[in-house]
């Protein structure tokens, strides 16, 4: 081998070596900021949309009680309307969390959850 093909060769292999090293760098940083947040983010979403549905219609039913005087009805009605909006929220929360996940992996999700 001549001196001018052990340099292109050498070259050739340090080009390589640092697409390899970028590749893995950018890598290693989407991997350590899944870690280091986690799926705690989403888990207190789901966690806030359930209970501030539940609270909104507890505080719009006491305020409705208070001003008609028709005693724990009205909270009652709005406690399990608050409840089903939460659950509500929850369930299309995680919908949009599962498309996202499929939608990282590559793969088609439909809307009601099921692959194709």
């Amino acid at each position: 081998m001549s001196e001018r093909d052990k340099d292109g060769s050498l070259d050739d292999l340090s080009a390589r070596l640092k697409a390899a090293q970028a590749r893995r760098d950018d890598e290693g940083r989407e991997t350590a900021s899944r870690k280091r947040g986690g799926d705690f983010g989403p888990a207190v979403r789901v966690g806030v949309d359930l209970v501030s549905g539940i609270v909104v219609g507890v505080l719009i039913g006491l305020a409705l009680d208070k001003w008609l005087g028709t005693g724990p009805w009205l909270m009652l009605v709005f406690f399990i309307l608050g409840s089903a909006a939460g659950i509500t929220n929850v369930m299309r929360s995680a919908r949009k969390m599962e498309s996202e996940a499929a939608a990282r992996r590559g793969e088609k999700s439909s809307a009601d959850g099921k692959q194709p």
